[in-house]
C-alpha cells in the first residue's frame, strides 16, 4: 500500500494550466503539436508517491536530479537514481514513488499534442519497456527548466506561452544524449517589471494596491501600468490575482485546508468571492479542482 503526501514539499515549484488557456493552445499552430499542461519541481520530496489505475491523458517526464525512487509500469518496476529520467505512455496504468529513506528531487512536466508521441519514440525504446536512462549530469538542462517555467507563469502573453512551448522541445532533446551540445548563457540583471513579479510572489498573501507595486517598480502609477501592460499583456492587478490563484492551486492540492482557510491565506476575506474567481481563472471551482487532483 502506497502512502501518498498531501502537502507540498519546501521550495516547490509548479504551474497548473487553466483549461481556457489550455483550449487555446490546442488549437495554436506553432504549439498545437507539443505543448505542456502541468510542470514542476519537488526537492526531497518525502513520501511522493502516485497511482494511476487508468494512466494519465498526458504523456509524463520525471528527471531525477538527487535521491532515489522507482516505478512500475506493464507490472515491471524499475528504480530511479540520481541523473536517471523516465517518459510515462499517456494512458497506460503506472505508478511511481519517493524512496522513504532517501526521497528523491525530481523536475517534471505533463506534455501532450499531435505530436507528442513522435518525441516519446524518438526519446526512449519501448522494447526496454520504458527503463529510466541516465544522463550525465548538467548544469544548462536545469537553466533551460527554470526559464521554461518562468515564461509559462506569463501565461497572460501569449508570446511567452509559444516561447517556453517551443523551448521545451529544445528541453526534450537533451535527453537524446547523442545531441545535446550545452551552449550557456548568462542572465542578465532582473529589470523593474521582474523585479515587481518577484515582489508580487513573495506577497500573495497581500491584497497590494496599483500605486504600491509602482512604488517597487520606481515608476508613477500610470507609467508603471502601461509598461507592465506591454510587457505581460496584462494589468498588473489581474497578474497578481492570476498568481494568488496558482498559490490556491497548490494549497488545494497538496494541503488539507478548507477553501476557505486558502481563500484567507491568499488574501481573501470573502470565501466566496475566492470561489469566483478562482472558478473565472482556473474553469473549475475550487472543490471541482482538488477533486481532480493530478500530481
Amino acid at each position: 500500500m502506497m502512502i501518498e503526501k498531501q502537502e507540498g514539499f519546501v521550495g516547490q515549484r509548479t504551474y497548473i494550466m487553466p483549461n481556457e488557456l489550455l483550449t487555446r493552445i490546442a488549437k495554436h499552430p506553432l504549439v498545437e503539436a507539443l505543448h505542456i499542461t502541468d510542470i514542476g519541481y519537488y526537492p526531497k520530496a518525502g513520501f511522493h508517491a502516485r497511482e494511476r489505475k487508468y494512466g494519465c491523458l498526458q504523456h509524463i517526464l520525471i528527471y531525477c536530479v538527487h535521491g532515489e525512487g522507482w516505478f512500475e509500469i506493464n507490472q515491471q518496476k524499475h528504480l530511479v537514481k540520481p541523473d536517471h529520467f523516465f517518459i510515462l505512455p499517456a494512458n497506460i496504468a503506472h505508478r511511481y514513488g519517493a524512496n522513504l529513506s532517501n526521497p528523491w528531487s525530481i523536475y517534471w512536466v505533463h506534455f501532450t499534442g499531435s505530436r507528442s508521441t513522435h518525441y516519446l519514440d524518438f526519446l526512449i525504446d519501448v522494447s526496454e519497456n520504458y527503463a529510466p536512462i541516465m544522463m550525465p549530469p548538467n548544469n544548462e538542462r536545469i537553466v533551460m527548466f527554470d526559464d521554461i517555467i518562468s515564461h509559462i507563469e506569463m501565461s497572460f502573453n501569449d508570446d511567452n506561452i509559444v516561447y517556453a512551448n517551443t523551448s521545451f522541445a529544445h528541453f526534450l532533446t537533451t535527453f537524446k544524449i547523442s545531441v545535446f551540445n550545452p551552449n550557456p548563457q548568462q542572465s542578465s540583471d532582473a529589470d523593474p517589471i521582474s523585479k515587481v513579479i518577484f515582489y508580487m510572489k513573495e506577497h500573495l498573501t497581500e491584497n497590494l494596491t496599483l500605486e504600491q507595486l509602482a512604488e517597487v517598480a520606481g515608476m508613477s502609477a500610470s507609467h508603471f501600468s502601461a509598461v507592465f501592460r506591454q510587457k505581460v499583456q496584462s494589468s498588473p492587478i489581474n497578474f497578481f490575482t492570476f498568481l494568488k490563484i496558482q498559490q490556491a492551486c497548490r494549497l488545494l492540492e497538496y494541503s488539507k485546508l478548507r477553501v476557505k482557510e486558502i481563500s484567507y491565506q491568499i488574501g481573501y476575506n470573502d470565501p466566496y468571492h475566492f470561489s469566483r474567481v478562482f472558478t473565472t481563472v482556473m474553469g473549475v471551482s475550487p472543490r471541482d479542482f482538488r477533486k481532480m487532483g493530478k500530481h
